[in-house]
């Protein structure tokens, strides 16, 4: 009876036991899932210099700070001091360490607590992927599923996941995050004692925190990890007293107890705008950091300077041009809520002022001018949609007729105006299109007419820099590029290389500028530098940008709400910023000279007319020319044994106001008495008689006929009070041949005929007026007007 007893227990313990086994495996398949793609961490993006220098670390989905190992081979330190620390049988066993386990049992159970674990690498990949509470039934579930990682993963894929998401205290996740974090570097980099640091906050990596007051037991942790290193044969004797020897040194970003910094904030905030949607990762940015502390630092140091001049803002660009490539960007004197300072000026769309010129000049150089074109600096009035513009230079005084190169130089708004009325705002439009310069595409050249060249297009300073950074590499624009590794953008050749080439040899001809920049320091500096500034309307923003074949700089300067500043310039506001930053870049030695390209021919002209020089021609210098626009005519100024410069008439108008100020200097009108008293005879007023003429052929308003109304323009209003039947008009002409006289009519009366320069006052009742200006040979312009 007990032998039978005995056979039938032993069968039912052999028929149930495999069933339970197998309902225990199974449960215990069912409680330890492993999904292989959650054992990679995320991680928030890393952004670094162009040298690796850690700019900003951002959260990552679950709000920790972690870096992903790059790929390749896992750092040969840092995996032997955490295989020396944390499990050195982790090439051996399957995922579960039966040793550990036994001598882990074996000293709790002697102490009668919990004094020694025996968690694998493996087991606290387990536990980091999947946290819980610490339980004897989830230490089981966690040794499956050790078990089932080893099945699935190589020895290398596990150590690298773990070493991905291995705390390190501070709220950063990984050692690559770590070594970043408190040593500067990346993992692969680190010194036997630094990537024993590691090993050690791993055990308690917040009672161990390399930021915190507990740096001796950390130390202690250290020497203990370093002394396991070298008895599992990872370091000799002589390294191990080495690493021992060191002391905690934290370099790079660690300086505060949030583990990373933001530096360049403008700047990394730009580049995060350009990676949204994209999977978070590092950055590899072409930004410097030692370049770009400099600017700050130099923004920093004028901040009393412009706030006593009415600026509270400034901001800088430095690009390579060989990409074009940002080095440093500061969008603000310093980033933060003082004075708006969180706003990006390096970004912010603001009007540029006479910043604009210089592709004026290298479109008009390629649509035929040359550097010794002369430009009719004198005031005019133009049409246009919604009114009259009626430009002015920035000293209010017009300075008649200019070479193309002091035009330019000297920054002159009524040359600049009257340069785009011969080229044509369309094509001017067109070219800063292609620049990138027009932001809001709705607004057509109608729109901004005229002012295009004053600076009525609003753009930011990092598209103003790449546009001069168009100039300097010979004509070809190309995006910027703020990543390593942004792919190449479509480039567009806008000016031709001579065309680029004769526009930043004018930038950095100090003589070019002298005119109105002689005397301001940060206007020349000591090396040549093309270089031009801005200032918009009111004195509101102030511009300065300058260019050498390798670099660009552009500074703005201003407030962000928009208030004036107190008359300050590009020239005095923005210009000495530009000139410290030029001194620290150019620090090591000047820039180099920008080479001239084929198809550039220098030649000797007349250095007032700009023609061949003639026997008479006393003042002579030598121009840049396009090759096959060379001047082929021999000066008409100058005539041998003569003193004179002698003019067309389109300059008359010009020339009495300097005649009745006493400043004429040499300068005559050609074909008149050189006694400019006897050609500035006070108006005479013929009889009024009515006369009839055929209606005179309207000249091109734009390339200019032989007389042409220049005061009142088509269109005009005059606006009278209750009391007044009428009002006084000076009627102005230009003629751009000499002629001896103009007779004006009003509504097809003659009143008056008037030699140069062609001015008339009359009275115009209320009403409706016809205002014609005729030569001797019956030819002239008519406008109306109306007197309301």
């Amino acid at each position: 009876m007990r032998f039978t007893r005995y056979k039938t227990s032993r069968l039912l313990v052999a028929t149930v036991l495999p069933v339970v086994l197998a309902a225990g495996v199974l449960g215990l398949a069912h409680l330890s899932p492993v999904d292989l793609a959650a054992l990679s961490p995320g991680s928030g993006p890393l952004v670094l210099d162009r040298q690796g220098r850690v700019l900003f670390l951002g959260l990552a989905a679950d709000g920790s700070r972690g870096v992903k190992l790059p790929p390749g081979p896992l750092p040969r330190l840092v995996t032997a001091a955490f295989v020396a620390a944390e499990d050195q049988r982790f090439w051996e066993h399957p995922g579960v360490d039966p040793v550990a386990v036994a001598r882990a049992a074996l000293s709790n159970l002697r102490a009668g607590r919990v004094v020694s674990g025996a968690s694998t690498i493996t087991q606290q990949l387990a536990r980091l992927t999947y946290p819980g509470p610490r339980t004897w039934s989830r230490k089981v579930v966690e040794m499956c599923r050790s078990l089932r990682l080893e099945a699935a993963l190589s020895k290398e894929e596990i150590l690298r996941r773990y070493l991905d998401r291995v705390p390190q205290g501070n709220n950063l996740t990984g050692v690559e995050t770590a070594a970043l974090a408190y040593f500067g570097r990346s993992a692969a980099g680190l010194s036997p004692s630094e990537a024993a640091v590691l090993a050690s906050l791993a055990k308690a990596p917040g009672r161990l925190n390399p930021l915190g007051r507990n740096k001796k037991r950390l130390l202690a942790r250290r020497d203990w990890v370093l002394g396991r290193m070298a008895a599992l044969g990872f370091l000799s004797e002589q390294e191990l007293q080495t690493a021992r020897g060191e002391s905690l040194a934290l370099a790079g970003v660690a300086g505060s107890r949030t583990g990373f910094p933001f530096l360049a904030p403008h700047f990394v905030n730009l580049v995060l705008a350009g990676e949204k949607g994209k999977e978070a990762g590092t950055v590899r940015t072409t930004l410097n950091l030692t370049l770009q502390r400099q600017v700050e630092q130099i923004l920093l140091s004028h901040a009393g300077r412009l706030r006593a001049g009415g600026s509270r803002q400034a901001a800088a660009v430095i690009l390579d041009n060989r990409g074009p490539e940002v080095l440093a960007l500061a969008g603000s004197l310093r980033y933060g809520p003082k004075d708006g300072g969180y706003n990006n000026g390096a970004a912010s769309w603001r009007s540029p002022g006479s910043a604009l010129k210089p592709f004026l000049y290298a479109l008009a150089l390629d649509r035929g001018f040359t550097s010794a074109s002369v430009i009719e600096d004198t005031e005019r009035r133009y049409r246009i949609p919604g009114g009259e513009f009626f430009p002015a230079n920035f000293d209010r005084v017009a300075h008649g007729p200019v070479s193309f190169r002091e035009a330019l130089g000297n920054s002159l708004n009524l040359a600049a105006v009257r340069l785009l009325n011969l080229v044509g705002p369309e094509r001017y439009y067109e070219t800063l299109n292609r620049l990138r310069l027009i932001n809001r595409k709705e607004r057509g050249p109608e729109y901004y007419g005229l002012g295009l060249v004053v600076g009525n297009p609003e753009v930011s300073l990092l598209q103003m820099a790449a546009a001069y950074a168009c100039l300097a590499n010979g004509g070809i624009y190309r995006p910027l590029n703020l990543r390593r590794d942004q792919p190449p953008g479509g480039e567009a050749a806008v000016f031709s290389e001579q065309a680029a080439f004769i526009v930043s040899d004018i930038l950095a001809d100090p003589l070019a500028r002298s005119r109105a920049f002689g005397g301001a320091p940060a206007m020349n500096p000591p090396f040549r530098l093309s270089l031009k500034t801005g200032t918009s309307t009111r004195y509101r923003d102030c511009w300065a940008a300058a260019y050498s074949p390798r670099y660009t700089l552009a500074v703005w300067v201003g407030n962000f709400d928009g208030r004036p500043t107190a008359q300050q310039s590009g020239a005095s506001a923005a210009a000495p910023i530009l000139a410290d930053l030029a001194a620290a870049l150019f620090a090591a030695g000047p820039p180099e000279p920008c080479p001239r390209p084929e198809g550039v021919t220098r030649t000797q002209v007349c250095a007032f007319s700009g023609m061949r020089p003639g026997p008479g021609c006393a003042f002579q210098v030598e121009e840049f020319f396009i090759s096959g626009t060379e001047p082929a005519r021999e000066c008409s100024y100058h005539r041998p044994h003569s003193p004179w410069h002698r003019l067309d008439t389109a300059y008359a108008g010009w020339l009495q106001e300097r005649y009745d100020k006493g400043a004429e200097g040499r300068f005559r009108l050609a074909g008149f008495d050189p006694d400019l008293t006897r050609v500035f005879r006070p108006e005479t007023a013929s009889p009024g008689t009515t006369s009839t003429w055929a209606t005179p052929a309207r000249p091109d308003p734009r390339e200019g006929g032989r007389i042409n109304i220049v005061y009142p323009l088509a269109g005009d209003r005059f606006l009278l009070t209750p009391r007044d039947e009428g009002v006084e008009v000076t009627l102005k002409a230009m003629c751009r041949n000499r002629m001896r006289q103009v007779s004006w009519f009003v509504d097809g009366r003659e009143v008056g005929t008037v030699g140069p320069p062609y001015h008339l006052t009359v009275s115009l009742a209320r009403g409706r007026h016809h205002l014609t200006a005729l030569g001797p040979d019956g030819l002239g312009d008519s406008v109306e007007v109306s007197v309301q």
